[in-house]
């Protein structure tokens, strides 16, 4: 799946600027409620781009507490890096209520954005 926008005023369809496909993914993560995750990879899916597409809006992400991009990990479930560190990233998602074991949150925590959007 590639995004793509239309553009009303001229009738044309183009491919997102980065500040706009940027803009997309906070839309998803404040989809994700306290306590859940979700993975780089599922995030990448839903917008048809790499999941290093992702990590690098995140990285750019100016509003940490109104976009959640802590609650965003690697698809093996380890937590992964976190502009203001890793152990703060680990501290919030288990303020949240995630339960995190050796460096990987649990499976219980993790939400299919990409199957609810795309499946239905």
């Amino acid at each position: 799946m590639v995004i793509h926008l239309i553009e009303l005023k001229n009738n044309v369809m183009r491919n997102p600027t980065s500040s706009e496909l940027c803009e997309a993914v906070y839309i998803l993560i404040q989809l994700l409620n306290l306590g859940e995750v979700t993975s780089y990879n599922d995030l990448a899916k839903l917008l048809g781009v790499h999941p290093r597409t992702i990590s690098k809006c995140l990285k750019y992400n100016h509003h940490v507490i109104a976009i959640p991009c802590h609650r965003v990990i690697y698809k093996n479930l380890m937590l992964g890096g976190y502009s203001l560190g890793a152990a703060l990233k680990e501290k919030l998602l288990k303020l949240e209520g995630v339960s995190i074991t050796n460096g990987r949150a649990s499976k219980s925590s993790y939400r299919y954005l990409s199957k609810e959007l795309l499946e239905g």
